[in-house]
């Protein structure tokens, strides 16, 4: 039997997928319960849309006093579609939480011990992914955003890779994102994504959580210990897609976190 569990929670209008083991959790929305309009209704959580600032800090409170996590404690990266890691610890708590100026800059993967310590991954479409590591005092943790280039990239596997040194890995979830119906593409990135990960290509669409798998598990990452959420966002209105809405969309920000630090569960 897994040690970890994928479940449904609600709280105030909010709904959001908690997936947790092993002194972690992790918690990754839908777009339902919050106060935004038009494209963004209604639980938009990027502040970089063109969203409404302060109806968006109004959302990401909501959200943060739904899942136990207070927003003082969560760690935001800027993301770019590269492959920075950044590690992140005690100090860093805050950090793009309320604001764009103090974010974790040209980032898409944070790592910590640290506990109660959230790391935010932003997506609508792109592939959020959550490692844990078996650390010397406790657990360890990486969150992950990947699209397209990142995937390629092996940005994955570089954060998985990164975390095995401080610990044995344990598990990861591959959350919400564009799923294999939906991610067609040129003939061309057809052609990178066979050459870099034999298979994950059937017709004309790439299988971006197969993708991810297979870095975690060439990582060090128990196989049986991988949980795919298989919500596609684009199929899925419950959620924010990029590509179905034609980029007039809000953004997901999924939290993880070490268990029992301060302000968290």
């Amino acid at each position: 039997m897994s040690r970890f569990t994928l479940e449904w929670r609600t709280d105030d209008g909010l709904r959001w997928l908690r997936w947790g083991g092993a002194g972690v959790e992790a918690a990754f929305p839908t777009r339902e319960g919050g106060l935004s309009a038009g494209p963004y209704a209604t639980l938009n959580l990027g502040l970089a849309v063109g969203d409404d600032p302060a109806t968006v800090l109004a959302n990401r409170r909501r959200f943060a006093a739904a899942i136990g996590l207070a927003l003082e404690r969560w760690v935001v990266p800027a993301q770019v579609h590269g492959t920075r890691l950044a590690a992140v610890a005690e100090a860093d708590a805050g950090r793009g939480a309320r604001d764009l100026a103090t974010t974790v800059a040209d980032t898409d993967a944070l790592l910590t011990g640290a506990p109660g310590l959230g790391l935010v991954v932003s997506h609508a479409d792109c592939v959020p992914v959550v490692v844990v590591a078996a650390g010397d005092d406790g657990p360890a943790l990486a969150t992950v955003h990947a699209g397209w280039r990142g995937m390629l990239d092996g940005i994955v596997e570089r954060a998985a890779a990164t975390l095995a040194r401080r610990g044995r890995p344990l598990g990861a979830v591959v959350g919400p994102s564009i799923g294999p119906c939906c991610f067609t593409v040129d003939d061309r990135l057809r052609r990178r994504f066979d050459a870099r990960f034999p298979g994950v290509v059937e017709g004309g669409a790439v299988d971006l959580w197969a993708c991810a798998a297979r870095q975690l598990v060439a990582a060090g990452v128990p196989a049986e210990e991988i949980t795919s959420t298989g919500l596609c966002t684009s199929c899925d209105r419950r959620f924010f897609s990029h590509r179905r809405d034609r980029g007039a969309s809000g953004r997901h920000l999924s939290v993880a976190w070490r268990s029992g630090g301060p302000g968290g569960g």
